[in-house]
């Protein structure tokens, strides 16, 4: 059987769909993290070993299309090649996880996505299939309306307040009842000894902040929610797009959260012709939609 599959590779959970090329699904499997740098490079080709068996034994893979953050790894895409050869898989492509999960949340039309989880991109697709993204520069110099911007500017708020010259914030005993920062050695360690993730699992305590009124939180989300609203028009002016959906991927804006109300409203203020949706079809879907056009031509 010919058929066309698609893999939605994220840090905790791997998808793969399958689909005969007349549309039928055929399969769908769930691994584990498809993360390189976390897994080792060991556990991440014994993954490839086992999607590549499961492709084999369904029957001819005629387009693979595998969604990852960090598709520019040289070292992933090596792996990578190396396993579809050694299985006699041909016609593969790897791409950022933003593209599959633009390609889903739309199901395949033009518009915009904006994904916001530990970091932050805005991308987006015109009438013509042109391509154009806005952030997604990483945490050093980007990373706006994600996670970790919450977590960097509510940390950089508590900072100010201890040193006493920013304004008292709930901030500082959210953060250290849930996660015992409690003094400025406390805050300094968790920071300096960890990655962006621990930085960004504090966009919680910024988000709790904001529900209960405080106004340096608030003050934190509208920012970040402006930053996200600027992308997304920016996007739109490179793709000349007039009336489109925008599609809400990622946590901190897929769920009921102040920065997703708070973006909701900016965008309607700034462009009325902008329609915030959620996602039509999750990001594996969008793999295996792509993977299908492969086949297409």
């Amino acid at each position: 059987m010919k058929f066309a599959a698609g893999i939605d590779g994220g840090g905790t959970r791997t998808t793969l769909k399958c689909r005969s090329l007349d549309g039928i699904e055929l399969c769908q499997q769930t691994f584990g993290p498809f993360n390189l740098n976390s897994i080792g490079e060991a556990a991440f080709c014994t993954l490839l070993d086992q999607i590549c068996s499961i492709l084999n034994e369904i029957g001819e893979c005629r387009s693979l299309v595998i969604g990852a953050a960090g598709a520019s790894n040289r070292v992933m895409n090596s792996l990578i090649a190396q396993k579809m050869e050694s299985s006699g898989i041909d016609s593969w492509k790897l791409v950022g996880d933003h593209e599959i999960g633009l390609m889903g949340a739309l199901d395949g039309k033009s518009g915009i996505s904006v994904i916001s989880g530990t970091g932050s991109i805005v991308f987006g697709k015109g009438e013509d299939r042109s391509l154009e993204r806005a952030g997604g520069w990483g945490h050093l110099i980007g990373d706006e309306g994600s996670g970790y911007g919450l977590g960097r500017d509510g940390l950089a708020a508590v900072a100010k307040s201890m040193d006493g010259y920013g304004p008292d914030t709930q901030i500082t005993s959210i953060i250290a009842g849930s996660f015992s920062l409690k003094t400025r050695a406390d805050i300094i360690t968790y920071v300096y000894s960890q990655d962006k993730s621990a930085v960004a699992a504090l966009a919680v305590c910024v988000e709790q902040a904001a529900k209960n009124g405080d106004s340096v939180a608030l003050g934190i989300i509208e920012r970040n929610a402006s930053a996200l609203v600027d992308a997304v028009m920016a996007v739109s002016r490179k793709l000349e797009l007039g009336k489109t959906n925008v599609a809400l991927l990622g946590g901190l804006i897929s769920h009921d959260t102040v920065m997703r109300q708070l973006f909701v409203a900016q965008m309607g203020q700034r462009d009325a012709s902008k329609t915030c949706i959620d996602p039509i079809n999750d990001a594996a879907t969008g793999a295996v939609m792509m993977a299908m056009e492969n086949c297409n031509g």
